[in-house]
Order: structure tokens, then C-alpha cells, then sequence
């Protein structure tokens, strides 16, 4: 554990397997009234290594004279390294879940969860049109996915939150008002959380201090990201970003800019290979080869949910349009008078 900010810790969940299992940064604010922002993993050893650093954080707080009683945990957004944790931690802490109405219609079931990675044609990543080894992949992945999360992530459904709440609101932690505000484009019900006076923001997966944010179908959005990270640029006073993966960030405005410049740059470099290819015409994975020539398989699949949103937007914009075959989908350029 760490003290990033008087009062505020950080317990960093180790990861495993790459990125398969990122590790994860868990927030508590300590305090009469405190408080936990996300719930990390929910498995045995997950659940073992947060209380083990919570009572650290208890043991030092008190010797320095202050009372820590957190009384609730609210996870930003319902993916699963971010919610699977919360119905081990209140069971072993007593505090109350705290679910905006959107993560909670999410997270309740197995069903409801499996549905929100439900979507349109771009759930296939756009991929082929359904071939039967493209079922076969569709049949492994959904049960390494289920294995993944049950076993490794140790996910864990809650319907049966102690309070919910608007995803645009307020709440007092430790006689201090926080400012909940929906920061979408990552998943469909990301919170971030913002306190003026102190600028501090903990905006969850949105921002990240060396590595880029995973963007993808169906719960994704290129739009939507863009105009969380240009309303974060424009908090008043932010001068700190606490984020759920990797370092604190202490440069807030300067990475932020890093991030804008690196998604315009990205959207501009995926507009150029399809003018490139207007002749011919252009698939998401010609699209993907050309951009990471001699990177490997798993950086391109992880890479294909951001190329696809893109391609995603630029249909929506009438820049593109697509043509399909019996076996896959290619991007020409639409040019305008």
C-alpha cells in the first residue's frame, strides 16, 4: 500500500499472464466516513492481499491518532477487474456496495453481464462474415472468457446493491463533496470521481500514465472517449489524476494532451491506409498488418477494437463505406464534392 495523497492509499492488485490480467489499483479514502473506489479481483489470494493491505492502512492511520471507518465501495465501471471484488469485500469489511444504475442493470447476473458484449456487426470485430472456424473461434473464446473470469479474475455478480445512485451527482466523503460525473467512451457506465479544492481526479481506466486505454466493441466508443478526455482537460484546478492501472499521474494537463494527440494521430493514420486502398479497397485486418508490421498476434487482436471503432466512426461520419463479401468486409473512401 501507498500513500499517494494525505488520506488517500492506494492497494495495487498484482496481475498475472500478460495482459490477460492487468494488475489493478484500488483507492481508499480513510477517514470517519471513507470510502473504496473499485474492487479489483474477487478470487481467494485477491481478496487475501486487499485485506492484508487495508489492515496495514488501519494500523497506520490510527497510530497516528485518526479514526478509519469506510463505510461504502463504488466501483467506476463494469468490467470485470473493477467489480468482481465487491461482494468479498463487503462481506469481510461490512461497508455498503454503491452501484450507479447503469453498472447496476449490468453487473447483476450472469446473463445481463454476458449481454452487454452483445452489439451490432462490430461485435464480430469485423472480421468475416460467420465462417465456420470463425464459430469455432466464437465457441473457444466463450469458454476461455467464462474460465478467465470465474477462475482467474474470481468474478463475482452482486444484485443486491446497498444503495444506487445517479452516475451525475455528488457524495460526501469524510465531510468532503466529491463529484461523481459519467465519463463514457471506455464502457458504457464509467464514472470518474473529482474533488475541486483538492484537484484530484480518480478517473479509472480513462487515463493512464505510460499505456494507451483499451478501446473496443461493443460497449466502447471513439466519440464518446473523445468528449470524456476534452471535459476532463477542462476541470478547474486538476492536479492530480490517481487512475486504476499503473503510476499516479502528476502531469495531468501534459497527458492529456498526450492522449488527444495519440487518438487524433491514430484516427488520421487509419483515414490515410483507406485512402490508400481506394481502388481496391481495404479490410480491418490489411488495416491492422499495416499499422503493426512486426508486432504479434496478441497486440493485433487487442489492437483490432480501437481500429474498428474508428472505422465505426468514420461510417457514421460519411467519410467511408463498406463493402461486403461472403468472407469479408473492406473499407473504400467516400470522396465528397
Amino acid at each position: 500500500m501507498k500513500e499517494v495523497y494525505p488520506g488517500i492509499f492506494l492497494i495495487n492488485e498484482k496481475g498475472s499472464f500478460g495482459n490477460i490480467k492487468p494488475s489493478i489499483n484500488i483507492y481508499i479514502f480513510a477517514g470517519e466516513d471513507g470510502l473504496i473506489f473499485d474492487a479489483g479481483f474477487g478470487n481467494r489470494r485477491a481478496i487475501k492481499h486487499f485485506k492484508d493491505e487495508f489492515h496495514k492502512i488501519k494500523s497506520l492511520y490510527e497510530s497516528q491518532g485518526h479514526e478509519l471507518n469506510l463505510t461504502r465501495i463504488i466501483p467506476s465501471h463494469s468490467h470485470p477487474d473493477h467489480f468482481s471484488g465487491l461482494k468479498k469485500i463487503r462481506e469481510e469489511l461490512g461497508v455498503r456496495v454503491v452501484l450507479t444504475k447503469k453498472t447496476a442493470s449490468i453487473i447483476s447476473d450472469k446473463k445481463s453481464f454476458m449481454n452487454s458484449f452483445k452489439a451490432d456487426s462490430y461485435s464480430d470485430y469485423l472480421l468475416v462474415k460467420k465462417s465456420l472456424r470463425s464459430k469455432i473461434r466464437d465457441f473457444i473464446g466463450n469458454i476461455f472468457t467464462r474460465f478467465l473470469y470465474k477462475r482467474i479474475y474470481g468474478l463475482a455478480y452482486i444484485d443486491d446493491a446497498d444503495e444506487i445512485i445517479d452516475d451525475d451527482t455528488e457524495i460526501s466523503i469524510n465531510g468532503e463533496i466529491w463529484k461523481i460525473f459519467p465519463s463514457t467512451g471506455h464502457a458504457i457506465d464509467h464514472i470518474s470521481l473529482y474533488n475541486e479544492d483538492k484537484g484530484i481526479l480518480l478517473g479509472g481506466d480513462n487515463i493512464l500514465k505510460s499505456i494507451t486505454t483499451w478501446l473496443g466493441p461493443p460497449n466502447s466508443d471513439i466519440d464518446d472517449y473523445m468528449n470524456t478526455i476534452n471535459y476532463i482537460q477542462k476541470l478547474p484546478n486538476l492536479n492530480l489524476i490517481l487512475p486504476a492501472h499503473g503510476d499516479v499521474i502528476t502531469n495531468p494537463k501534459e497527458r492529456i494532451k498526450q492522449v488527444l494527440d495519440h487518438r487524433e494521430s491514430r484516427s488520421e493514420q487509419v483515414m490515410e491506409i483507406v485512402r490508400n486502398h481506394s481502388n481496391a479497397g481495404v479490410s480491418p485486418d490489411e488495416i491492422i498488418d499495416e499499422l503493426y508490421t512486426h508486432e504479434n498476434g496478441m497486440l493485433k487482436e487487442i489492437a483490432r477494437g480501437w481500429v474498428c471503432l474508428t472505422l465505426k466512426m468514420f461510417e457514421d461520419q460519411g467519410v467511408i463505406r463498406r463493402e461486403e463479401s461472403e468472407k469479408v468486409i473492406k473499407f473504400f473512401p467516400i470522396n465528397k464534392l
